[in-house]
């Protein structure tokens, strides 16, 4: 099924591969062999290329999600819209997709900031204990079809998925209602590097800026010996969610102690070993699941305070269940039909701000009973100061709170006009920008620049799951579809 005015649903057709001969449909050789150590699975001492087809900047989900579908060209699904029962690929097929071993050959890099595929994801499990992933298993990175995470861990004689038992079972909402574990979608992704051969097209470097040059983009990468310029014929930012912080307003007026000991999040998925210096009693802002796995990780080591600007909300997934179940195509029909503005106020109400899972919902309330955490609703930190000693807050309410630590898990920045990648761009080629968001072509196109971007940074585009899996896989399918001579985007 398809909408106007764009399709997530492409004809596949071999024009396109003619159009670009280094992404025909991957070539079959001997059968997959066990993945190698996930730590090996970027270059390490090969330097960067000077020159490449297609530059990807990002090695998580998303950059995964377009690797595979780079590599397997018209060999991919068609449709990213999962089905609710039954599957579109016979599970045979899905199995003989899964003992081929890719020879594919695309002039093809990415680089990672962290040097490893999916390294932050690994590193943010780690920090946070999180068990089980929020998305459902038919939610992944590979190309070929929604049941591949399933076939796959059924193969190995995995069974490490958390049933949901609660999930309404009727018309609006009849499934999927199981979970992967954090370490099955880890392993699975390892071995979709390795059965599409990318292990060896990673590169440890952090992308500075993007340049227009000629008819190719020109990227600065900062390495660990210095930088290096790289020329790429297209670029996809496929970077996930935690690139770049948001803070709460009174950070703003922190002075330089509490500067250098207020902690984000984020900064505990870069370097997870802080979270042991965490003890006694803190203070954790931010209404999400990342807050509320920080208090089950640090309820042993004292009294946590969590403070929601607003009341708590408990779902299921991070956005409207509607969206996953039976009205998920009228969704998709209203988002794809209507203009800029009204989609923006799509995302926000489809999203809705932070939330937990009833699962951890009943983790968070357990703590609570035991006096373990206390949950303030409708409560702001106004101002903070750190002396030496700890932490002391005053908050909306007029209340001063004590603390030995300050945790923010207030979630991304999202705004082009100041990404330090992107800022350049947007002053020299400017987009229409609607709440610190690009207008992109339907390809996810920079206007007319060979640059393509994924994720929360297109979900004007997308829709409100852009920052997720099935975001991912949409997301691929349409920049694809512009490198494989769609809509006159053709790949000399």
């Amino acid at each position: 099924m398809c909408f106007p005015p764009l399709c997530d649903a492409l004809p596949m057709t071999w024009a396109f591969a003619r159009r670009a001969p280094w992404l025909q449909a991957a070539r079959i050789s001997s059968p997959l062999a066990s993945a190698a150590a996930w730590e090996s699975m970027s270059k390490k001492n090969k330097p960067l290329p000077d020159f490449v087809d297609v530059l990807i900047i990002g090695a998580g989900p998303h950059g995964l999600a377009m690797g595979s579908r780079l590599v397997l060209g018209n060999e991919a699904m068609d449709d990213v819209i999962p089905p609710i029962e039954s599957y579109v690929r016979r599970p045979r097929d899905v199995r003989a997709h899964l003992q081929k071993l890719r020879s594919h050959g695309l002039n093809l890099a990415f680089v990672d900031e962290g040097g490893t595929w999916m390294g932050r994801w690994k590193n943010q499990f780690a920090a946070l204990g999180i068990s089980h992933l929020r998305s459902h298993e038919m939610m992944h990175p590979d190309a070929f079809d929604h049941s591949t995470l399933s076939v796959w861990a059924q193969s190995k004689k995995r069974n490490d998925f958390l049933f949901l038992e609660d999930l309404p079972k009727n018309k609006a909402y009849h499934g999927p209602f199981v979970l992967p574990s954090h370490k099955l979608m880890l392993d699975f992704c390892k071995a979709l590097v390795k059965l599409n051969r990318l292990e060896d097209h990673l590169w440890h470097a952090h992308a500075e800026t993007l340049r227009p040059s000629g008819s190719g983009v020109t990227v600065t990468l900062k390495t660990a010996t210095g930088t290096k310029a790289v020329h790429a014929k297209h670029v996809v930012v496929a970077r996930g969610p935690t690139w770049r912080r948001q803070w709460p307003a009174f950070y703003n007026n922190l002075e330089a102690s509490g500067l250098g000991e207020i902690h984000h999040a984020w900064d505990l998925f870069d370097q997870p070993e802080k979270m042991e210096h965490l003890k006694g009693r803190g203070v954790i802002i931010g209404g999400g699941l990342t807050s509320a796995h920080l208090c089950n990780q640090l309820a042993g080591r004292g009294h946590i305070d969590l403070l929601l600007r607003r009341d708590r909300r408990v779902k299921q997934y991070d956005l409207a269940l509607d969206w996953m179940g039976y009205k998920r195509w009228d969704h998709r029909r209203e988002f794809e039909q209507a203009s800029i503005e009204q989609r923006a106020r799509i995302n926000k109400r489809a999203r809705d701000g932070g939330s937990i899972s009833p699962e951890l919902n009943s983790v968070l309330t357990d703590l609570e009973a035991k006096g373990q955490v206390s949950v303030h609703e409708w409560l702001e930190v106004e101002t903070a100061c750190y002396h030496g000693a700890g932490w002391t807050l005053v908050l909306s309410s007029g209340e001063v709170m004590e603390a030995d630590y300050l945790i923010c898990a207030t979630g991304a920045l999202v705004d082009v006009a100041t990404d330090p990648l992107l800022a350049g761009l947007q002053e020299a080629h400017p987009l229409k920008m609607k709440n610190g968001l690009p207008v992109l072509t339907e390809n996810l196109q920079w206007g007319r620049l060979p640059v393509y971007l994924m994720g929360n940074l297109a979900a004007l585009h997308l829709g409100p799951d852009a920052v997720n899996m099935t975001g991912a896989a949409r997301g691929a399918l349409r920049i694809w579809s512009a490198l494989s001579g769609c809509e006159g985007c053709e790949v000399s």
